[in-house]
């Protein structure tokens, strides 16, 4: 029986086990900004051999990639900033400051994408891509854009993306 999924609640994120396997435990990553939230997976590549003179191919390759998820988070602060973006922070509470990095930082965790109703997408292995998109005007809104791609697991065995339905005891 199929199964709708509605909405979204929630994205949470984790750290990946030290096993290479997926987080333990999970927390709500931010605010997630209204209507941003979607896991669009695009055509495999095909790569098509003919005979000479033929209209149709004689063996057709394909290989698929991965659906990415994509959202932004409306309630950034400078810890936020450094554990996504990358750099450094300092000082504390509202003194607290975020500095860039001028170099890239590879940033992976585990992330679930939890809707109101139906699946739960799970990535065990992400890389996180996130860029500030802020909209510096009275109607604008200060916004962190993700882009997460699953990447293999290092633990044998994992998935690289899982969906299962959301029940009154999953996730937690």
């Amino acid at each position: 029986m199929g199964v709708i999924s509605l909405g979204l609640s929630e994205i949470q994120v984790g750290a990946i086990a030290a096993d290479g396997g997926e987080a333990t435990t999970y927390s709500k990553i931010g605010k997630t900004y209204e209507k941003t939230c979607k896991l669009v997976q695009e055509k495999g590549d095909v790569t098509e051999h003919y005979e000479e003179g033929q209209s149709a191919p004689e063996v057709r390759k394909k290989k698929k990639k991965v659906p990415i998820l994509t959202f932004s988070i409306m309630d950034p602060d400078p810890t936020f900033l450094k554990a996504y973006l990358g750099g450094t922070t300092s000082g504390t509470g509202d003194d607290m400051e975020w500095s860039w990095a001028d170099t890239d930082e590879d940033i992976e965790a585990s992330i679930r994408a939890v809707p109101e109703m139906g699946l739960v997408y799970t990535i065990p292995r992400a890389d996180i891509e996130a860029v500030i998109n802020a909209e510096m005007s009275s109607q604008g809104i200060n916004l962190v854009d993700f882009t997460v791609t699953p990447l293999k697991p290092k633990k044998a065995g994992v998935a690289t993306m899982r969906a299962r339905k959301k029940t009154a005891t999953f996730p937690k």
